[in-house]
């Protein structure tokens, strides 16, 4: 009986101030009321109703992480499409300079199984080596990620990055022939960039028909009644097309480009391409390197629509 007295309080409380137990409003003047510091007074309305601010509630920290929620997927969705449109643009370039891809083994195994067959043992070689360079530098971004986890990991593998590239296009440069040591350059970059695609947005933005398997799956369970019909999920739906349409946006652009700037596809390309990569890498981690472009008043700060967020750097 003892322990149900608290409960017959609150029931009484909650009775008595109840909307149906309060006696109707009256305009009254609250000039002569002190406030508590829990809540904030503000200006009369027009209906001649006090306004106060509460503290925040559970609803708004819901709201707040929701936004922060859509705010970060927007931004791996915009990474994502980076990515792949610059997939896209180096697969058509690779093909066509050194025939062979370096975003992905699939086309280097069945050429050199193809190698095999017909004896050629010198390209035999090339490719293994090809594969071996992207799975080494796959490896190698495993490794530092295990070791430094968040401690400029992408920024450590920008320089690493952008001078394979300067220096495969160097050596095409002072030999037109030479593509064995620039396509092991190129494969081992691609490694660590696919790593780091993965790891940012959490899919594979150098993976079409994997993108393409995912999105007629959400068709087909939609509109299958087997299925269940199950809702297409918005957020994985706009990251397969993400991937999807900016590799093919990267492709139009690369036959665009050699087409019509055939002297910069045969020198140049491939710095540029390594530059850009590099200077993604280093915006990936603005925090962890400092940010010295995002601080306000020594502050990191996120700016995002018309509001600007300051939070200390972590340490």
């Amino acid at each position: 009986m003892k322990s149900a007295l608290p409960y017959l309080f609150l029931a009484s409380a909650a009775v008595a101030f109840s909307p149906a137990s309060l006696p109707p409003q009256r305009s009254i003047s609250t000039n002569h009321v002190r406030v508590s510091p829990g809540f904030k007074q503000v200006k009369r309305s027009n209906n001649n109703v006090n306004s106060i601010s509460k503290l925040p509630s559970t609803t708004t920290a819901l709201s707040a992480a929701a936004t922060t929620s859509a705010r970060q997927f927007n931004a791996k969705k915009r990474v994502a499409t980076f990515m792949a449109f610059m997939t896209g643009w180096a697969d058509f370039l690779l093909f066509t300079k050194y025939k062979f891809f370096a975003t992905m083994m699939t086309g280097n195994s069945m050429w050199m199984m193809s190698a095999i067959v017909d004896a050629r043992f010198r390209d035999v070689a090339f490719y293994a080596s090809v594969i071996a360079s992207y799975i080494f530098g796959v490896g190698l971004f495993r490794r530092a990620e295990l070791s430094y986890k968040e401690k400029a990991l992408t920024g450590l593998f920008a320089p690493v990055v952008t001078t394979c590239f300067l220096l495969s296009d160097y050596l095409t440069m002072l030999n037109p022939a030479c593509r064995w040591i620039p396509a092991l350059m190129l494969a081992f970059s691609w490694g660590i960039i696919n790593s780091v695609g993965s790891e940012v947005t959490g899919t594979l933005i150098f993976v079409v028909t994997g993108a393409m398997t995912r999105f007629s799956n959400m068709i087909v369970d939609r509109i299958s009644r087997t299925a269940g019909r199950k809702k297409i999920p918005k957020e994985g739906l706009m990251m397969t097309l993400s991937v999807i349409g900016g590799f093919w946006l990267g492709a139009g652009w690369s036959v665009w480009l050699n087409k019509n700037a055939p002297q910069l596809t045969k020198y140049g390309v491939f710095s540029i391409i390594g530059v850009i990569y590099g200077s993604l890498f280093l915006y990936l981690d603005r925090e962890q390197l400092g940010a010295w472009w995002s601080r306000k008043n020594g502050k990191l700060c996120e700016i995002d629509g018309d509001e600007v967020n300051c939070a200390e750097p972590e340490q």
